[in-house]
This record gives structure tokens, sequence and C-alpha cells, in this order.
């Protein structure tokens, strides 16, 4: 084969509630919304919300969605130090906000970017999403 796989372009992931999706992905995390306009004229059957140049394309579903064991890690990066008291401040926004953070969340776990502070947190269709410090 002559093609390698260089880089994602976006990952699709089944919502129960495209708006509850924002408010979470967007409202509380900061993610920038692209699609939207072309999503509610019909032309795409997703609304994007982007890090760093990835997608991730929130697709509005009525079937019943299973998230199982799956989750999706997004990379933090804050204005300040990047230390966990600055994670502890987004797990308190984010459980104020009426948001699951696991228990026992934060922990310091390995990624493709090395080992640093990340905590568990629930989307609002149950998914585990990881929040990591790089």
């Amino acid at each position: 084969m002559d093609v390698d796989v260089v880089d994602l372009d976006h990952v699709a992931l089944r919502v129960s509630d495209v708006d509850r999706a924002l408010e979470f992905y967007h409202d509380l995390l900061g993610m920038a919304v692209r699609d939207r306009e072309r999503f509610e004229a019909g032309e795409v059957p997703y609304v994007a919300v982007v890090a760093g140049g990835r997608h991730l394309h929130l697709v509005p579903s009525d079937d019943s969605i299973d998230v199982g064991g799956e989750h999706v890690c997004l990379l933090l990066r804050s204005g300040g130090t990047g230390t966990r008291a600055e994670l502890d401040a987004l797990l308190d926004d984010l459980r104020a906000a009426g948001v699951e953070v696991e228990a026992g969340e934060p922990h310091e776990r390995y990624g493709a970017y090395g080992r640093d502070w990340a905590a568990y947190v629930r989307d609002p269709d149950g998914r585990r999403v990881e929040l990591k410090l790089h």
C-alpha cells in the first residue's frame, strides 16, 4: 500500500441531543463550533466542534446510544502553568454546571504526549471524556 495514515480528520459521535452536546463541548469546554448553519440547512448530518484543527462531528440519533467502554481524550492547554490546580478548578466548574466527574479524579495518566494530569468526566450521553493536560 502506498498510502500512510498521517493524522485524524474527524471522529463522529452519535448524540441524543445536539443542543445538550453543544452546551458541554462548546459552552463548558470552549470548543469552537463549525457547520451549525449547514446542519440547520440540511446540508450535513452533524454539527462539528473543533480542537486543534480536529473535528468531533456531533451526529444526532434517535437510536439508543450505548457508549460502552469508549472514550474521547481531549488535550487541554492553559494560558497559565498547566498545573493540577488548574485542572481541579476546571473540574469544580464542570461539577457546578452539573457535569459528572468520575470519583477520585484527577490522576496522572499516559497518553500520546506522555504522562500528565487527566480526569474522566461524562458528556450528556454518558460517554467518558478524558480531559488531559499537556
